[in-house]
């Protein structure tokens, strides 16, 4: 059955890979941006499949997920066509929203964590053995991933709530989540094979390969935990958190990968720190409108200026979607600089390596932060 339905979608992804490049034979200019378009999704292709090959870490595993989602689902709204069957093509859709899901209003965002706390906390104390110490609250309904040094890259809660499962400890879990890794593995696998028959694949620059990580730290979200600094407001560092660890999952662990030319990684990172900000600009807008909440975004506060001119619409578009023909973000003079010249047409000529580092000196700042917001001093990490 695997081999069929990988021949299937391989032979109807590879059709419509050959439909975009006829139609690249009509006017010059948007001949040339929709060569780049496919060439960018190449090149997210062989980078995510060189994952895939290499990276065998359950926590990475899952971690990694909503980013081969945005690629997923951006090629298939690209192409015009649906190729992931059944239950998957819902949730490849819903984990891939999921990147922007607290860039929505904080009040939305407050209430999917509250939920979210509240429905592990009910599994987590389901599974004490007798019913009259379920009310001592004395179980972990919470689990954070670490690395060796210190740095929050993930936690239970989000993931049960990105991969949209309902009940961690049913049997049928696992089966529907391998389900979904083996037909995006093939999704990826199947683009791959398609690009590389009538386009020379890049060369992937990775610079280590097996990542691992390796320690963890478990908590009671109903108690005060000596983790957070404030215990005034359980969603708070429940939010805050969620934000610390999408951050530092891509600078301490996506990021030492690969090569700082790779596009895909740049396009994650600027995605990811886009969606912070913008997280930390709606709890703003609450805390300015409400009075159940108040907090001191100080620091937050005065770098939204700065942050702001990174982020202009026109570029956003083409790194969260693909398909940059007539969006004004090409120019000839520019095509064979990093990334098409993208950045350079999108910000009055400044080169990718300087945005790189603006963009990086920005994330740096936001996590240093957001880790402000909790006492890493405090906690004692357990090996997994």
């Amino acid at each position: 059955m695997m081999s069929k339905f990988l021949w299937i979608n391989r032979k109807r992804i590879n059709s419509e890979i050959r439909d975009v490049s006829r139609r690249c034979k009509d006017k010059k200019m948007e001949n040339l941006e929709k060569m780049i378009t496919v060439r960018i999704m190449q090149e997210d292709a062989e980078s995510i499949f060189s994952l895939m090959k290499t990276e065998r870490d359950p926590v990475f595993a899952m971690e990694i997920i909503p980013y081969y989602a945005l690629f997923i689902q951006s090629c298939q709204e690209y192409v015009g066509e649906i190729f992931i069957e059944g239950t998957s093509a819902e949730k490849v859709k819903d984990i891939r929203n999921f990147i922007k899901v607290y860039g929505e209003s904080f009040g939305k965002s407050k209430k999917r964590i509250e939920l979210v706390d509240i429905e592990q906390d009910e599994q987590y104390r389901a599974q004490l053995r007798f019913d009259f110490m379920k009310s001592w609250n004395i179980h972990l309904n919470l689990g954070t991933y670490w690395t060796e040094d210190y740095h929050v890259v993930g936690n239970t809660q989000m993931l049960a709530d990105f991969l949209g499962i309902d009940d961690i400890f049913n049997p049928k879990t696992g089966k529907l989540q391998f389900e979904l890794g083996r037909q995006m593995g093939a999704f990826v696998a199947s683009i791959k094979e398609g690009f590389s028959q009538a386009i020379d694949p890049p060369e992937v620059k990775r610079l280590r390969i097996g990542v691992s990580i390796d320690y963890f730290y478990d908590l009671n979200t109903n108690k005060n935990d000596e983790l957070f600094v404030d215990n005034s407001s359980k969603v708070l560092n429940l939010f805050f958190l969620d934000l610390v660890c999408n951050m530092n999952f891509v600078k301490h662990i996506l990021r030492p990968l690969f090569d700082d030319s790779n596009m895909w990684v740049f396009r994650v990172e600027y995605i990811v720190t886009y969606y912070t900000y913008r997280a930390i600009q709606r709890l703003k807008n609450y805390c300015d409108n409400n009075i159940d909440l108040c907090i001191d975004l100080g620091g937050f506060t005065e770098m939204f200026s700065s942050a702001k001119n990174l982020f202009q619409s026109k570029f956003r578009n083409c790194m969260m979607h693909y398909g940059i023909e007539n969006q004004g973000v090409i120019s000839i003079e520019n095509i064979e600089k990093p990334f098409y010249g993208i950045v350079e047409t999108c910000y009055n000529g400044m080169d990718y390596y300087s945005f790189l580092g603006t963009l990086r000196r920005l994330s740096d700042e936001m996590i240093d932060l957001l880790e402000k917001r909790f006492n890493i001093e405090k906690i004692t990490l357990q090996r997994l």
